[in-house]
Parts: C-alpha cells; sequence; structure tokens
C-alpha cells in the first residue's frame, strides 16, 4: 500500500497474527500492494479456487 501507517495498529497486529499459509499468503499480498486478483491468487500462488483463499481471509474476521 502507499502507506501502510494508515492502518490501525490492532488491524496489522490481526492480519500479522495469522499462520496458516493461504490466507497469510492473500494477507501479505494485500498488505504489501494494497488489493490482489482473482488472477494473481490462481497463477503467483497457485490455488486452483481463489475465491476460497479470499473467503479464508474474511472467515478470520478481516474483511
Amino acid at each position: 500500500m502507499d502507506n501502510p501507517q494508515a492502518l490501525p495498529n490492532d488491524f496489522i497486529k490481526l492480519c500479522q497474527s495469522v499462520t496458516a499459509k493461504r490466507p497469510k499468503a492473500v494477507i501479505d499480498h494485500i498488505l504489501q500492494y494494497g488489493f490482489v486478483t482473482t488472477e494473481e491468487l490462481q497463477q503467483t500462488y497457485g490455488y486452483n479456487h481463489p475465491p476460497r483463499a479470499a473467503r479464508d481471509v474474511r472467515e478470520l474476521g478481516i474483511s
């Protein structure tokens, strides 16, 4: 992201507390670039069902 400091510290800590591989990859990518596409999830990370990777993140309480 352009200014990661704009995010609340408790949100950053929540994101950093995720250790499961699939949601962590999604979160780290979004924190670094600001967004992630289903194409990136499929091509870069090899996820055959990209919407499931995004849903994993939402199920952890991170919108």
